[in-house]
């Protein structure tokens, strides 16, 4: 058997009195440098559930779910699939919805844990009552475009809802689409369809 050099017996000894030269974790916190890129996190304030990092998500770590029938739609991310990408947050569409953290562990038994659920209420079409969108996602896109946003018919009827100046239930009671209808919020489908109609069948 070799005996030890005198430097291994050095740092052993050193070892003894100093402790390990390893860090602590996971009994103490790792010392993370502020530019570590851990897990993503959703951002209540500034993410307005347009569904954008879901579509982009390489590993589908993130998911939408509309739920009509509540009138809300939740944005879903498990960690547990995550690979710490961050696409999620560089192609943001407020780029304030989701941020890249210094957190990186995630081990655990419960898998309750490792999930994240931010919700908001669902915008629908007034005609064909589709899903258009969140209403967190309908404001930011109003206040973005500004005054530009009363030039559009949707937005316009939309603005109005939500300073009280617009009558959510006044002229609605009757099938198809009418003229009318052009000062209603619409899906894209239902726009093109009434536009079609009157500019082409009068």
């Amino acid at each position: 058997m070799r005996k030890p050099k005198l430097r291994e017996l050095g740092e052993a000894i050193r070892a003894l009195i100093k402790g390990p030269y390893t860090t602590k974790f996971p009994f103490k916190p790792a010392e993370i440098c502020p530019e570590f890129k851990g897990f993503p996190e959703f951002q209540e304030e500034g993410c307005v559930l347009c569904g954008g990092c879901a579509q982009l998500c390489p590993t589908h770590t993130i998911k939408v779910f509309d739920k009509p029938e509540e009138g809300k739609r939740v944005m879903f991310r498990d960690y547990g699939n995550c690979m710490v990408c961050g696409q999620c947050q560089l192609y943001c569409l407020t780029g304030e919805g989701i941020v890249m953290t210094n957190e990186f562990d995630k081990t655990t038994f419960d898998k309750s844990v490792i999930h994240e659920e931010i919700e908001d209420e669902l915008v629908f079409c007034e005609s064909c009552g589709a899903i258009i969108t969140s209403k967190k996602h309908m404001n930011w896109i109003a206040d973005r475009l500004g005054e530009l946003a009363y030039a559009n018919p949707t937005f316009f009827v939309w603005k109005g809802y939500e300073m009280g100046l617009a009558d959510k239930d006044s002229g609605k009671n009757h099938p198809g689409l009418w003229r009318e209808d052009a000062m209603r919020i619409l899906c894209a489908d239902c726009r093109r369809n009434l536009v079609y109609k009157e500019d082409w069948e009068g």
